[in-house]
């Protein structure tokens, strides 16, 4: 049942190799927690006070209010037994027993691909990301994009992949009963809605610690075939993940930068010490991944379409494009002073310049012209 699945996850001193030792000792939570707590000492040589607390079942309480809160909200919660439990991750040896998903993505759909990288990337680690997934989509149109939804190259790579009709899935160190950063969380729901979710292993009432973001990072590297690392410094979680998607016997691969930028000091690094493969495009992907591109489609001609610009003549949304440089970022408050246009009417009309693809947000309510 799922509450047990939940319980045993909240259980302190209970790790995901602990979790997955217990299930392979008795074949399911359900059926360890119907043992003794001699059963299981027997059986998992687990410490004998914990063995007393499974058997007491401390935690099953708490398992169904989590169930219930789930049910309302929308989010699946999938155990390592269930069929719809992503086999990438499960190859991994620490891979967490139980999954919350927002979103209706079939985790064991076709090509996975993780882009990561550092949270202050330059001008040209956010262009290469954009331009290498506008690629890899257009040879193979089926990949799925993954990345962790922070500031930077995530949220650089999850955007790009949206821009190009790809589904796309953050893998975040919070429950989803918010998103974190706070700045991102249109674009959080923009990937539910197109397609992709949002997933994390951690349950509601959770408080996010520094080692939260390493256990993310582990499930960034396993859902995926392979891993891209656009930028990052000397010393990053990019090269963590890094790290653990080689762990996994996953495909690494790096974008050199150059010598003189300390934001390529790692992905130059990884290159230099054969711990990557070095990509500078698309096709590099495609061919480090050993995927077989899509079959050429005959394009099909369409009548001429306006552009979004055009279709913007005359609306209070072309009115605040204009307001918006391509080189100086303004901010949200500014718009607002300088259009005349209310806070809380400004801010469906910046999504929808932001989906259609006409500016595109940064950290702090910023926003520029693409």
């Amino acid at each position: 049942m799922l509450v047990d699945d939940i319980a045993l996850t909240l259980y302190p001193g209970v790790g995901s190799r602990t979790a997955i030792h217990l299930i392979a000792c008795f074949g399911s939570a359900e059926r360890l927690f119907a043992a003794t707590a001699d059963e299981i000492v027997e059986r998992a040589e687990l410490r004998p006070d914990l063995a007393q607390r499974i058997s007491r079942r401390e935690y099953h309480e708490r398992a169904a209010k989590e169930v219930d809160s789930i049910r309302r909200n929308g989010i699946r919660a999938i155990d390592s037994l269930s069929p719809d439990y992503p086999q990438r991750l499960r190859e991994c040896s620490d891979y967490p027993h139980v999954l919350y998903v927002s979103g209706d993505i079939d985790l064991n759909r076709g090509r996975w691909l993780t882009v990561v990288g550092t949270r202050d990337c330059t001008a040209y680690g956010a262009g290469v990301c954009e331009r290498i997934i506008r690629e890899v989509a257009g040879l193979c149109p089926d990949i799925v994009v993954v990345s962790g939804l922070a500031f930077g190259i995530d949220i650089a790579a999850h955007r790009a992949a949206m821009q190009a009709g790809l589904a796309t899935v953050g893998v975040v160190a919070h429950p989803l009963d918010r998103i974190y950063p706070r700045e991102h969380t249109r674009d959080a729901r923009r990937m539910v809605h197109e397609g992709g979710a949002v997933v994390t292993e951690f349950c509601s009432g959770y408080k996010t610690e520094r080692s939260s973001f390493i256990c993310r990072n582990r499930i960034i590297a396993g859902l995926s075939d392979g891993t891209l690392v656009v930028e990052s410094h000397r010393r990053g979680g990019s090269l963590v993940t890094a790290g653990m998607a080689d762990g996994y016997h996953r495909i690494v691969m790096a974008v050199p930068g150059r010598v003189s930028d300390s934001s390529s000091d790692g992905t130059n690094g990884l290159i230099k010490s054969l711990k990557a493969q070095m990509v500078c495009c698309g096709q590099d992907v495609v061919e480090a991944l050993n995927w077989q591109p899509a079959d050429p489609v005959e394009p099909v001609r369409k009548p001429a379409r306006q552009s979004p610009i055009d279709i913007l003549a005359g609306s209070p949304e072309e009115a605040v494009l204009q307001l918006i440089g391509t080189d100086v970022p303004v901010s949200s408050e500014e718009l607002s002073l300088r259009s005349g246009i209310a806070p809380q009417e400004l801010s469906p009309l910046l999504l929808e310049l932001e989906f259609s693809g006409l500016i595109r947000s940064l950290r702090g309510s910023f926003y520029v012209r693409c």
